[in-house]
């Protein structure tokens, strides 16, 4: 999966996660949010992304009742410990707006997983679905973070992730007809 090409996120994008309309940011908050970008890019090489699939009938306990006739995927995306440091790091950095831009990043780079992996096995993704939404219990994160040791993202007691712009997904997969 080296082949994928991450999509940074635009200046709207992160410009409305900031909560400031462009039309109405003004030159000063877009040259923070222009900053808080040029970040997110000279620390891309840092992205963590992974993903493990699981046919029908062989979903394990935790996803049981989801998509139970299809194909699932279970995937992370994390932009890593450097954007984590930064966040807690110098005040000369606008951190509001970098929190912004890396939360925008990091859904960013789930949904480019996403569409990467449904050109690759020419399928349609369902909706994904992140644990804490709707009635998918929060708990199940750390199954999730289970499933990828390697990843170096850890899972506390109260279930939020580390690196903290790290995010869980799972996908279910339909056929194409082509």
């Amino acid at each position: 999966m080296s082949d994928i090409q991450f999509v940074i996120p635009t200046l709207k994008q992160v410009l409305w996660r900031s909560g400031c309309p462009p039309h109405e940011a003004g030159t000063e908050i877009e040259n923070r949010a222009k900053q808080a970008l040029r970040v997110i890019n000279e620390h891309n090489s840092q992205i963590i992304y992974r993903t493990v699939f699981f046919p029908v009938g062989e979903h394990p306990d935790f996803l049981q009742g989801i998509w139970s006739d299809k194909l699932i995927s279970v995937s992370l995306t994390s932009l890593g410990t450097e954007i984590d440091k930064l966040l807690d790091g110098p005040a000369g950095l606008d951190r509001f707006m970098l929190d912004s831009a890396a939360s925008v990043a990091v859904e960013s780079y789930m949904k480019t997983l996403q569409a990467f992996l449904a050109k690759k096995m020419n399928m349609i993704p369902t909706k994904r679905i992140a644990p804490g939404y709707g009635d998918f219990p929060i708990s199940v994160q750390k199954n999730i973070i289970k499933l990828f040791p390697d990843s170096g993202v850890t899972c506390n007691d109260s279930y939020m992730l580390t690196p903290v712009k790290s995010m869980t997904g799972v996908t279910g997969w339909i056929l194409q007809n082509n």
